[in-house]
């Protein structure tokens, strides 16, 4: 087959335009002035945007509960241990849960122990037999870290730190019930679009296993921050993860169920779910208008203080049309000449109203 005749061997391709818009379009078959240069849109129409959101495919919870004792919790800034779980750190102690009339959680991460694990448990993602769309899920030695406040009886804060506790350890850990925080649980996930996937060792093979995205609450500008009380004491590794993944993901919420002078149980719900980013046409009603904050103790009149307490600034220029009155443009000699124009707030000497302007 002989070569076709060209200048290179770079293949050109075109798109067409979206091929609905009335403008860009006036008459059948014919190339309009604004699509020649290039202002007809190439995916949606002016009025009919497109957006790429991330979409729930699918979504499971499941409660575990797991009972904590004081005696338990080991605090890393205080005593010498290498432990990572079970574990109070960043200012929290024991002496505040005990005098504590009630306890704040939040959920800021929750390690799934996929990747690089310690021992011979782990969590583990595989297709179902029988239907390549569903994932089983198993979940095994998952350590859950909370921020915690303390608060007294008139509900004010007392104290605040951080806590790591094990959910879901085996059967000689602490707080193992067969029934509220058994070893493991497995789950079926609808998953068509596949899972993601992390280094199984990220200092070692290149081996990707398949991992769950917590959707958390720990911002790092670097992407990873590790927090150490001392360099000779236990060191946990805190990934940015306040934001969303395709793949699977999690969300967590966790509350105090029950709390006595030794022992408090923690409630913890986690949302698993599967999510995509796909396109989506949606109709649009104009730019949002932000808030404007205004100073609460009022001044002596002026300009630049009208101008401060009056309207936000709006673009002159919209989308496909020419904005009209816009407030960049707008001059104070167009002030109109209404009866109940007040020539004090508007400064100007054209309104006839009696004002300082016509002095």
């Amino acid at each position: 087959m002989s070569k076709s005749c060209c200048n290179n061997d770079v293949k050109f391709f075109a798109k067409p335009n979206a091929g609905v818009c009335d403008v860009c379009h006036p008459a059948e078959n014919r190339l309009s002035p604004l699509e020649s240069v290039a202002m007809c849109p190439p995916i949606g129409e002016p009025r009919l945007l497109t957006l790429m959101a991330p979409v729930v495919f699918d979504e499971s919870g499941i409660n575990l509960c797991r009972v904590v004792c004081l005696d338990e919790l080991k605090d890393v800034c205080q005593c010498d241990t290498n432990r990572t779980t079970d574990i109070l750190f960043d200012g929290l102690s024991k002496k505040d849960l005990e005098c504590a009339c009630k306890i704040q959680l939040q959920v800021v991460d929750i390690d799934f122990n996929f990747v690089d694990p310690v021992g011979g448990r782990f969590s583990e993602i595989r297709p179902t037999k029988g239907n390549p769309n569903l994932s089983r899920i198993t979940l095994k030695d998952i350590d859950v870290t909370f921020a915690v406040t303390v608060l007294d009886a008139c509900c004010k804060v007392t104290a605040q730190g951080m806590m790591t506790v094990r959910y879901l350890g085996d059967e000689s850990e602490c707080g193992f019930d067969p029934c509220t925080n058994p070893a493991a649980v497995t789950l079926d996930l609808y998953t068509p679009y596949g899972v993601s996937y992390a280094p199984e060792n990220p200092c070692g093979c290149n081996k990707l296993v398949p991992t769950i995205n917590y959707v958390g609450f720990v911002s790092s500008q670097n992407g990873k921050k590790k927090h150490c009380c001392h360099e000779e004491k236990a060191c946990m590794d805190f990934e940015a993860n306040n934001s969303v993944q395709q793949g699977i993901s999690a969300q967590a919420l966790a509350k105090v169920v029950a709390q006595d002078e030794d022992c408090f149980a923690i409630g913890l719900t986690l949302y698993i779910k599967s999510i995509y980013f796909i396109q989506y046409k949606f109709q649009h009603a104009g730019l949002t208008i932000p808030p404007k904050l205004s100073p609460i103790e009022d001044e002596e009149d002026n300009r630049c203080l009208e101008f401060v307490v009056g309207d936000l600034l709006e673009p002159s220029i919209q989308p496909l049309e020419v904005g009209r009155d816009a407030k960049t443009i707008r001059d104070e000699e167009d002030c109109p000449k209404k009866p109940s124009c007040s020539c004090n707030k508007c400064g100007c000497n054209k309104c006839g109203c009696g004002g300082s302007g016509s002095n």
